[in-house]
């Protein structure tokens, strides 16, 4: 075994859970954190507007990216599942199917996304100053979507087999790229917005080579050979049975949330920028709490088909312990400072009070939804991709829904609008862990 992986059948579970969870929050706050020098480059070499711009697409590229990265995560538990049964040859079938998957669903969502870019921001109400600038970004964007994939399968597959520190490697590797290109479009080649979105492109190069140069060389779970390149139909119907119901309900949360933004929008340019610094920040703290979530799905899968039950259930309960810790503690912090990080990419009064307004609602309470996730990363490693995928329907979606188009009119008020935030975590919470109690019950008494 490398030594960059981590043992998942044996050893401390506490330890482990935080040899996987670090990496993964350090890379993927470090790429929120590379997002926010872009944004705050813009600022410096540019203006507030193209600084909304970029914002303005953000919860949109994060709708349509979540459905494949959602089905990234069901080749993670497929392949952690063929290697907890010690089977490399249906391991390496997963794999293959997975990379194949990564190419044709990135090519598709290009296809997409750069044909009806300016359709899909008009359709969330982007105020018609920041319309242009908004268009070209999301458009260029949309051109490198299919390294993007190539990068997040390839991780999945590595943090399958434990090793989260390879992936944080490549991403950390692939960010400072796209900083300093970010820094020498814009101040010194006149770019703003596509300056940006092309630094993005040449990062999601670099990350998903290296990535995908470990998975050729990783010859001691799995073995990548391109002749065999090719859809197995079991892997692939396992994989999308999983992957689907997750990628669903990323997507329905994204969804949920363009629909926040397009209320938030109403209130003018200065509210979209607002919200979007805000998301910056509030990102991080996902990334912070949902870590552990991407942890506990491989450790559950592997000990299930090890019928290590007992281990799994103390999984269950490190990981949210840890996702507490970690985002109640920088939760906290994220809302007390909330007016000094919002300065950070703007000077104008308004915007940053819009920004605090929701970084003191939503970041004080983040490590819930971070607890939320563990139990969906769990009864995904369990084989029960539903419910989760009911419950962010219900309380994600619907909840804000209705939130948004009855209550809010009511109380059109922005900091009203945010507390369905919380309200939704705290009762998908209690509907999962309805579903958990029973079903991990009924796999002890059958091992």
């Amino acid at each position: 075994m490398r030594k960059s992986t981590t043992n998942m059948l044996s050893g401390s579970i506490f330890k482990g859970l935080l040899a996987m969870s670090i990496p993964i929050m350090i890379m993927n706050v470090a790429q929120t954190l590379f997002n926010i020098m872009d944004m705050t480059a813009l600022k410096w070499f540019s203006n507030d507007r193209a600084v909304g711009a970029v914002g303005a697409c953000g919860m949109l590229i994060t709708l349509f990216t979540s459905l494949l990265i959602g089905i990234s995560a069901g080749a993670n538990v497929v392949v952690a599942k063929r290697l907890g049964a010690g089977n490399k040859a249906l391991a390496n079938k997963a794999v293959m199917t997975s990379i194949l998957l990564a190419i044709t669903g990135g090519l598709i969502l290009m296809a997409v996304g750069v044909t009806f870019s300016e359709k899909f921001l008009r359709m969330t109400n982007c105020p018609h100053d920041l319309l242009r600038d908004a268009t070209v970004y999301f458009k260029i964007y949309f051109y490198g979507i299919p390294l993007m994939m190539m990068y997040n399968f390839c991780a999945a597959i590595l943090r399958a087999t434990g090793d989260t520190k390879r992936p944080m490697y490549y991403l950390l590797l692939g960010g400072v790229i796209k900083v300093v290109f970010t820094v020498i479009f814009v101040s010194q080649l006149d770019m703003t917005v596509e300056g940006v979105a092309l630094s993005t492109i040449i990062a999601n190069l670099v990350s998903s080579f290296l990535a995908f140069r470990a998975l050729l060389k990783n010859k001691n779970t799995f073995s990548f050979e391109f002749k065999k390149l090719r859809f197995s139909a079991r892997e692939l119907k396992e994989i999308l049975f999983i992957g689907v119901p997750a990628g669903l309900q990323s997507s329905l949360y994204s969804l949920a949330n363009v629909v926040i933004t397009t209320a938030v929008n109403g209130f003018g340019a200065d509210a979209t920028t607002g919200i979007s610094i805000a998301n910056q920040f509030d990102g991080i703290l996902y990334q912070i709490s949902y870590a552990p979530a991407l942890a506990v799905t491989p450790y559950v899968a592997q000990n299930i088909c090890a019928k290590n039950i007992q281990r799994v259930k103390q999984v269950v309960w490190n990981a949210i312990m840890i996702t507490a810790l970690f985002g109640g503690t920088f939760g906290a912090f994220s809302a007390i400072f909330s007016r000094q990080l919002s300065s950070i990419m703007s000077s104008t009064p308004a915007v940053i009070e819009y920004s605090r307004q929701k970084m003191i609602i939503i970041s004080s309470t983040y490590f819930i939804c971070g607890i939320n996730e563990v139990m969906c990363g769990t009864l995904r490693g369990m084989g029960k991709p539903i419910i989760p995928t009911i419950a962010t329907l219900v309380y994600m979606c619907i909840l804000r829904f209705i939130w948004v188009y009855v209550i809010f009119p009511l109380f059109p008020n922005l900091t009203f609008l945010y507390l369905v935030w919380p309200i939704g975590w705290i009762l998908s919470i209690i509907t999962l862990f309805i579903t958990y109690i029973p079903a991990i019950s009924k796999l002890k008494k059958v091992v």
